[in-house]
This record gives C-alpha cells, sequence and structure tokens, in this order.
C-alpha cells in the first residue's frame, strides 16, 4: 500500500530531473521548462511542486504523477515510485519505455494553426496588447534601447508592429516581433526574452506560429537580397537601404530554404549576400546556403565591430557596407549601386 508520506514524496520530486531521464528534452524557461519538441507544454513550480501545463490541448494542468499516468501509460503505483525513489526509470521494463514513446517521440503533428482565423485573430490581439504595452508609459525604457542600442527608428518600431510583454507570473518580459509573409499575413510572432537565465534560450515563437518559413520584406525579382539570422536584423536593413536591397530574416540557422525557394532565388535574384551572425552555427549555415545558391556570397559584418548588424549598426556604416558587397561583383556595381 502506498502510504500518504510516500504520495507527497513524488508530488515534490524534481519532475524535469526524471523526465530527462527518460530521454525527454527539455529547454529552461523563465523558472521553468518547456518540451523541445512541444513548446507549448510547460513545467512549472507552484508552492514547491512541479506542474504540467499543455497550451494545445486546452489548457490541461497536472502534476507529476498525472502527467505519468496521462501521458507515460504508467498506473498509480508505477508513478508514484519513479518520482518518490524507490525504483528508477531505468530499472523498469522495456514495455514502459514503448508505451512513454506513444506519447512523446511517436507524437502526431498539429494542424498548421497559423493558418486559421483563430489563431490570426488572437495573435494580432496578442501583437495589439503588446504594441499599447512597448508605446505606452511603461515601455519607455525598451523604445530607448531599441531606438539607440538596435538602431531602429521609431516610425520603424510603429510600421513593423513590435511589441513587448512585462512580465507576468512565472513567464519573463520579452519582445514581440510579428513576422509576415510576401502578401502580408502573419506567419508568427518572435519573442525575444528580455535578461534570459544562464541556459535559458533567448528566442521563442508564439503557439502556432510558422516556424519554417523566413520573414521577407521588401523582396522581388532583379533585386539584390541579404539573408540574415535575426528578423530584429533583417527589419534594421530593410530601415537603412530597403530601397534598393531585399531581406530575408531566418529567425534560425536551423531554418532551410524548400527547393521551390532555391529555385526562386537562383533564378530570380541578381546578388545575394548571405550575413549569419559571426559564430559557430553561423558559419556552418552561410557555407550551407553558399554551396545551395549560386549567386551568393559570404558577407558578414566584421567580426571585430559585432557578430551581427544590430550590434554592429552604431560602429558602421551599414549602408556602405552592404554596397561594398554588391559592388564585389563587377557587372552589378554600377546597376544597384546605393547612391543616389
Amino acid at each position: 500500500m502506498i502510504s500518504k508520506e510516500q504520495i507527497e514524496t513524488a508530488k515534490r520530486a524534481d519532475l524535469p530531473r526524471v523526465l530527462k531521464g527518460m530521454g525527454i528534452e527539455m529547454v529552461p524557461n523563465g523558472r521553468g521548462y518547456h518540451f523541445k519538441e512541444h513548446d507549448s507544454l510547460k513545467l512549472f513550480q507552484q508552492d514547491g511542486i512541479w506542474l504540467y501545463k499543455w497550451w494545445s490541448r486546452n489548457g490541461e494542468v497536472g502534476d507529476g504523477i498525472q502527467y505519468l499516468q496521462r501521458h507515460c501509460g504508467m498506473d498509480f503505483p508505477e508513478a508514484v515510485s519513479i518520482l518518490s525513489g524507490t525504483i528508477t526509470f531505468q530499472n523498469i521494463t522495456s514495455q514502459h519505455v514503448s508505451r512513454q514513446n506513444l506519447h512523446y517521440p511517436g507524437l502526431k503533428k498539429q494542424p498548421e494553426q497559423w493558418r486559421t482565423k483563430k489563431w490570426q485573430s488572437n495573435s494580432e490581439k496578442l501583437i495589439r496588447v503588446g504594441q499599447s504595452y512597448l508605446l505606452g508609459p511603461n515601455g519607455k525604457e525598451k523604445v530607448s534601447c531599441l531606438v539607440h542600442v538596435r538602431g531602429l527608428d521609431l516610425d520603424t518600431i510603429r510600421q513593423r508592429h513590435l511589441g513587448w510583454l512585462p512580465t507576468k507570473g512565472h513567464m519573463p518580459s520579452k519582445l514581440l516581433i510579428p513576422c509576415y509573409d510576401s502578401e502580408g499575413k502573419l506567419i508568427r510572432i518572435r519573442f525575444r526574452i528580455d535578461n534570459p537565465d544562464p541556459g535559458q534560450e533567448r528566442y521563442r515563437i508564439s503557439k502556432g506560429s510558422n516556424p519554417d518559413s523566413p520573414y521577407p520584406i521588401g523582396v522581388a525579382s532583379a533585386k539584390p537580397l541579404m539573408i540574415l539570422e535575426s528578423e530584429l536584423d533583417a527589419i534594421l536593413i530593410a530601415q537603412e537601404a530597403g530601397e534598393h536591397i531585399g531581406v530575408l530574416g531566418m529567425g534560425t540557422t536551423e531554418m532551410k530554404f524548400n527547393p521551390a525557394m532555391i529555385r526562386y532565388l537562383s533564378d530570380n535574384i541578381p546578388i545575394i549576400l548571405i550575413s549569419l551572425d559571426n559564430d559557430q552555427s553561423g558559419r556552418e549555415k552561410t557555407t550551407a546556403l553558399v554551396n545551395e545558391l549560386p549567386n551568393a556570397i559570404d558577407w558578414p559584418v566584421p567580426e571585430k565591430y559585432g557578430k551581427d548588424p544590430g550590434e554592429a549598426c552604431k560602429r558602421i556604416n551599414l549602408k556602405q557596407w552592404i554596397e561594398t558587397g554588391l559592388m564585389s561583383l563587377p557587372t552589378l556595381s554600377k546597376k544597384h549601386s546605393l547612391n543616389p
């Protein structure tokens, strides 16, 4: 028989540690975690007890015992025993492992929520809330950072619908960056976490967002193009030189261009400047893109000025830096000069 003390111990167990031992990958998120493959599934502590909340499943909530029962195929005694330390997950049978895999690695993908009217409507409401916070009295410090550190004009901040959300409960404050497709339809909301804890990811996207498409601004046939890692950097380059060069903000180096996009960029864009971050993942992705796109050249900001255009904007003239890149191909130098 399971005692009340053992149940209480199980409820207060380190649920993230137990799940990691089961092979489930999690990412720090504020004071808690979210699942790497399903960021709408979150873990957080309340009164010393780890709870989970699955936003995409109508906000389903429960403690560690309930999680193991509902989603790992365990009965009550098994869940309590594992969480209380009576047995370890490594000591239970392979049958339990296969049951757990039914929940996590084999979980079917949800429909593309970003295409639905409900997602679009709810996201636009969130954007308006973010704008009201950013442009209101409590957003002055954040606006000052965007202007004086990131190089954005106030008109650009308004035009691109940037916003900010203050701390709420266990959710940290964050910059809100809406991203649209070439027809002006919202495809995702990127969050940039303010002052992330060590090991915590700085960037996330809202539930239901499209993570697989770049954010295009001013992209057109026969017009030069710059590919950037950060959507904020894409907004900055569009502000500084958008009349002369289109931009694609990937958001992450993990993004892969599909064959149709590769064909369009190869056939319709005369020159592509690749300006990803000056770090290992940026360098590796740049090499891959240059190999995929015959009209692309590696054109990062000089490393001594920063890792990306956002860091370098106060130390170099971005417009001149872009023009120098375009002039690296003599046949294009006059046609695409940024000088009036």
